[in-house]
């Protein structure tokens, strides 16, 4: 896959220096770490002589190199490539192979990078890049193994090291699936929150053709839930919103995905919708969990929902469908919807799908 947009990328900086651009980051770490480990290894040919050591040093150096290059190409090209990435992610666990390969014993200190590099695929781009740097790291051992003559020779430490580094990859991988799980979840209603809901957009924008034509998104606002709020205090509103979101799911169709932006916002992304038809009786239903719901926890409530419907397939040509301003269009309408009086639906026109320059 080639360059894709910011909002479909999972990766974060780990240590905050470029929170925009983890790749950065990541090429700094490698400059710094090989540089450290690279005057270490000057310092040792300057008392063992031979040929594993200096073969060794000669690897660190091409690593330092490659960082730099990293560095670079993440800075004149920002924007963020899943093929990039991949290439490096190999290259990382592949270059300690090589220097375990080469430099034998005289590489041993360098097995901690193994599981550093696990550790940062890991944090910063999530289970796939993970997945990855794992195979090419267990590859890497089962070769070295079989070929390298240490390693022959030392089969139980080989074992040993194989089976940490598979057991390390999925105790990560279970915490990262959590953290993200977390990280996209809205923790009062257990909704995907805006994070997730920009994902999904991405993946929709990446779908183009006939399944973005066919996708709408919904933005519904609460109308009287101040009222309720201010009437019967915070927990009888958060039960609301919790009783709200679980009838919004259990009336959502396959493969749509309901969302809450905050407060009182919800969203729903619809996928094969038929045209502003199809989309109405979506937003019927939504009205109508509502319009049942006459007391919360022992109260008793007025609720409605006002909503804003954005046909992706309406957008103006050309124009990129960019979560901002779906969401922006969608909530748009709400208001126009709002203005009519409560309950009511309105559809986002081409103009209000336009992007603002920024």
């Amino acid at each position: 896959m080639g360059e894709v947009d910011s909002q479909f990328w999972p990766g974060q900086a780990v240590f905050g220096a470029f929170p925009k651009n983890p790749e950065k980051e990541q090429a700094i770490l490698r400059i710094s770490l090989g540089t450290v480990v690279l005057l270490a290894y000057v310092a040792a040919t300057c008392v063992y002589h031979s040929k594993s050591v200096y073969a060794t040093l000669a690897t660190v150096v091409f690593y330092v190199m490659f960082g730099a290059m990293t560095y670079v190409t993440a800075t004149l090209v920002p924007a963020r490539s899943h093929l990039r990435l991949a290439v490096t992610t190999l290259i990382d666990q592949a270059t300690v192979t090589t220097a375990l390969a080469v430099g034998g014993q005289a590489a041993l200190p360098l097995l901690w990078v193994v599981f550093w590099f696990l550790v940062g695929a890991g944090c910063r781009y999530g289970r796939r890049m993970l997945g990855l740097s794992c195979a090419v790291a267990l590859a890497g051992l089962v070769g070295l193994m079989h070929w390298q003559p240490w390693w022959r020779t030392n089969i139980p430490a080989g074992l040993g090291v194989t089976f940490s580094v598979a057991a390390t990859s999925l105790y990560l991988a279970v915490l990262v699936y959590r953290l993200e799980k977390q990280g996209a979840t809205d923790p009062l209603t257990g909704l995907s929150n805006r994070i997730r809901l920009e994902q999904a957009i991405a993946r929709t924008r990446v779908a183009r053709g006939a399944a973005a034509g066919q996708t709408a998104l919904f933005l519904i606002d609460l109308d009287g839930f101040k009222e309720v709020n201010d009437s019967h205090g915070h927990a009888v509103g958060d039960e609301l919103l919790r009783s709200f979101a679980t009838a919004l799911v259990s009336r959502m169709r396959r493969g749509d995905m309901p969302a809450r932006l905050g407060g009182d916002e919800f969203v729903v992304l619809a996928h094969h919708v038929n045209g502003r038809e199809g989309a109405r009786k979506i937003a019927d239903g939504i009205h109508a969990i509502l319009s049942g719901v006459r007391t919360v926890g022992g109260h008793p409530v007025a609720v409605s929902a006002s909503i804003g419907v954005c046909m992706l397939a309406e957008g103006a040509e050309g124009v990129g469908l960019d979560a901002r301003t779906l969401i922006r269009a969608a909530d748009s309408a709400m208001y126009r919807a709002k203005s009519l009086g409560a309950g009511r639906t309105a559809f986002a026109d081409a103009t209000e799908m336009q992007p603002v320059a920024t």
